[in-house]
């Protein structure tokens, strides 16, 4: 964004300095015939590209990444139309991540786990990515703003204490809308959390949309089965239905946000899941295009991405929603 402000910077500056020039000391330019039904309006130059960036994650057979793919391997479609791929990128680009951390009393009893793996990857990002700190039970609070800086996570993260009900579909609301307002480039939720809503305004659908307006990878690590058989171990009266559908819901969000749901068998296995998420960021492939479909009304519409190789799984967003005039 800075590149392209200060380039229209130096072509306004050139153009006002060739025309001071042109313009000898007590010369005035010649008027100008004014065109019939065009208003004379001030001089204005502007520019506006609604670029459509995709990443995509490709997985062979065996599971491990598929490097090296050319951008003629990749077709793209937008409501079943094919679209050009301008910008194509398979290294690993800067990204944001908003670190989102269930502290309901449900997690109290691992929440060492939980601060150290935390703490150990953020610790562990590249020096060009940029990462926040939110917590969420009965309240959603903004811990740490966007930044590089490690030195105060330590404290933060000791200062919190695990209590209270859990607002998962309003802190996915919460971080889309507000967090990351204004935020340019890759945008990455990874959130945290037992599963189990039972305290938020906002509806599912609500969260969802919210993310994919933004477009936010949400990457979800769930306990949610695990907490399903020990629930249902102890409490047979507990209702398995709401497990459930509570997985079943962070699957949703996390297939229409382009992300992936992990399930460790407990929160000391933070470091593995953390390290998934990072090789999956920095092995994928990253696509943009410019909409055939001009119109600026707001609509949801389809992402189909397809590669030129057989055997290979192929996980990308599904749609964005278009701009609105």
């Amino acid at each position: 964004m800075t590149n392209r402000k200060t380039t229209w910077t130096c072509l306004l500056a050139t153009a006002l300095a060739a025309l001071a020039t042109a313009l000898a000391p007590g010369q005035t330019p010649a008027p100008q015939a004014e065109a019939p039904g065009i208003p004379q309006a001030g001089f204005k130059i502007g520019v506006e590209v609604n670029m459509v960036n995709v990443p995509v994650t490709i997985r062979g057979a065996d599971g491990n990444f598929v490097r090296g793919l050319p951008r003629e391997s990749f077709r793209l479609l937008e409501d079943g139309q094919p679209q050009e791929i301008l910008f194509f990128a398979q290294e690993g680009l800067p990204v944001h991540i908003a670190i989102v951390l269930d502290t309901s009393g449900s997690v109290r009893s691992e929440w060492g786990a939980i601060r150290y793996a935390t703490r150990r990857f953020i610790e562990q990002l590249k020096p060009e990515d940029r990462f926040s700190l939110t917590t969420f039970n009965t309240e959603i609070r903004l811990k740490m703003d966007w930044g590089t800086e490690t030195a105060r996570l330590g404290p933060v993260l000791t200062s919190i204490y695990c209590k209270d009900d859990t607002k998962v579909w309003d802190a996915v609301w919460v971080v889309s809308n507000d967090v990351f307002r204004g935020v340019e480039g890759k945008r990455v939720m990874i959130i945290m959390s037992d599963g189990l809503d039972n305290r938020s305004a906002v509806t599912f659908e609500e969260a969802v949309g919210a993310a994919v307006h933004e477009e936010v990878a949400v990457y979800v690590v769930s306990k949610t089965e695990a907490l399903r058989q020990l629930v249902a171990a102890l409490y047979r009266e507990v209702p398995q239905q709401q497990f459930a559908n509570a997985d079943l819901a962070l699957r949703k969000l996390a297939y229409e946000t382009g992300g992936r749901v992990l399930y460790p068998n407990n929160f000391g296995q933070l470091d593995d899941i953390y390290a998934d998420v990072d090789e999956e960021l920095r092995n994928q492939y990253t696509l943009g295009y410019v909409s055939s479909n001009t119109n600026k009304d707001g609509s949801y519409r389809r992402i189909d991405v397809g590669v030129a190789r057989q055997g290979v799984s192929v996980t990308a967003r599904p749609g964005y929603y278009a701009p609105r005039d």
